[in-house]
């Protein structure tokens, strides 16, 4: 225990991360502030009878940072962000200037980072424009003036893109991954009221398998996001002693993180909302009978898990295209006169690697993709009667946690090196 406490208070020492924490606390508490004010026209009972008795409500308020159902001034949050985001990364496998975009480099990004903000303010807009529709089809709000509609409207579009600069702020000045921090914040925000209503209701042996159960959980995420290949790699031209230096390319289960699961429940929440605006509106009997029997269907706990898991891992080998580049790795390697034993460098390096790498992509992506819905299938099959967080949430929690632990143990080590130049 004083181990940790020296830890922490080392890590208060050092001013860089001093200022990093500090930061991520102030937008925090903003953050937490903001969920607070409420926008006008839309009240939060609205909300929640528009998603009662469905698990919709709960993944599009997951993605949106867990204010959705508070109908704050950030109500809507970084879902608009997140799509835009998605958008981006599909077209570029199809669109060759954005992929040429992405590989100029920092520069490129920026380019296509700044097309992502402008391509979020009208999906902002649009989507408070399919809520207030949607809510006003079912009667549970009235109709507001003009306006009104449009200050509403400016208001949770203004909302969504602080949160986006929130999250941006967060990647550049604090720890973690922006959008996954804020998104963790909402997870967590939930967990005290599911644990006090849960408690409630159980007797000693629930509790017993409620808590060992979430435990076993948390150790199979942190094992599984932490597993890797160290694939070994050798320097023909830094030589010591018995022979070319030796190191290795880190090449993990889970390369891409939480961002496929964030994704994956972006894309799953698209279809449900459309799907209730189309029966509010009842535009044709036909359209309004599929949108039902779409909702339906995903409200099928076991086809929702299922698709939730083929998003999942569709998502994870997605997304190792986009930010693994073996082409890229080959070739640094390759004029930094190293080489993989045994594969010839260049095309032979990547080919390799791409190999090694969708190897690995497919256990971790099946693996995360069976711990998102593991939780689910436990509470409806009876073996537990509740969970602490869903199994997506558990995700996107412990992957931020342990990538701020991973950004702090980077700067600490920095720190110890510098003490000796």
């Amino acid at each position: 225990m004083l181990n940790i406490f020296e830890k922490i208070k080392s890590l208060f020492k050092t001013k860089e991360i001093r200022k990093k924490i500090l930061f991520s606390l102030l937008i925090l508490v903003i953050y937490r502030i903001l969920s607070a004010v409420p926008v006008s026209g839309i009240p939060a009972e609205a909300i929640v009878k528009l998603f009662e008795g469905t698990g919709f409500g709960e993944i599009l308020s997951t993605v949106s940072g867990g204010v959705l159902e508070t109908a704050s001034i950030v109500a809507i949050g970084l879902t608009p962000y997140i799509n835009a985001s998605i958008i981006f990364q599909l077209l570029g496998t199809v669109i060759p200037k954005l992929e040429e975009l992405r590989k100029e480099g920092p520069e490129g990004r920026r380019k296509i980072s700044m097309y992502t903000r402008l391509v979020t303010v009208p999906l902002a807009i649009l989507q408070s424009f399919v809520i207030y529709s949607t809510l006003l089809g079912f009667g549970l709000i009235t109709q507001l003036e003009p306006l009104e509609l449009v200050a509403m409207s400016a208001t949770l579009t203004a909302g969504s893109i602080v949160m986006m600069w929130f999250g941006e702020l967060i990647s550049e000045e604090g720890l973690g991954g922006g959008t996954s921090y804020l998104i963790m914040l909402g997870i967590l925000s939930g967990i005290p009221g599911t644990i006090n209503s849960n408690f409630v209701t159980m007797d000693g042996f629930q509790k017993f398998i409620f808590i060992l159960f979430s435990l076993i959980l948390i150790v199979a995420v942190v094992v599984v996001t932490q597993a890797e290949r160290r694939v070994k790699i050798q320097y023909s031209r830094r030589v010591r002693t018995g022979g070319a230096l030796e190191s290795y390319i880190p090449i993990k289960l889970t390369q891409s993180g939480v961002m496929p699961v964030i994704f994956a429940m972006a894309f799953l929440s698209f279809p449900q909302l459309i799907g209730k605006f189309l029966i509010s509106k009842d535009f044709n009997p036909v359209v309004t009978d599929v949108s039902e029997k779409i909702i339906l269907w995903l409200s099928n706990p076991y086809i929702y898990n299922t698709v939730t898991f083929v998003l999942v891992v569709a998502f994870s080998f997605f997304y190792l295209t986009v930010v693994f580049k073996t082409d890229e790795l080959a070739e640094n390697l390759q004029k930094q006169g190293a080489f993989i034993q045994g594969i010839r460098p260049g095309d032979n390096t990547s080919e390799y690697l791409r190999k090694v790498s969708f190897r690995l992509a497919a256990v971790g992506a099946i693996f995360l993709g069976l711990l998102s819905i593991l939780p689910d299938i436990f509470v409806k099959t009876g073996i537990v009667t509740a969970v602490v967080f869903s199994g997506t949430g558990l995700l996107i929690m412990i992957g931020v946690v342990l990538e701020i632990k991973r950004q702090v143990e980077s700067m600490m080590t920095v720190r110890s090196y510098d003490k000796y130049l």
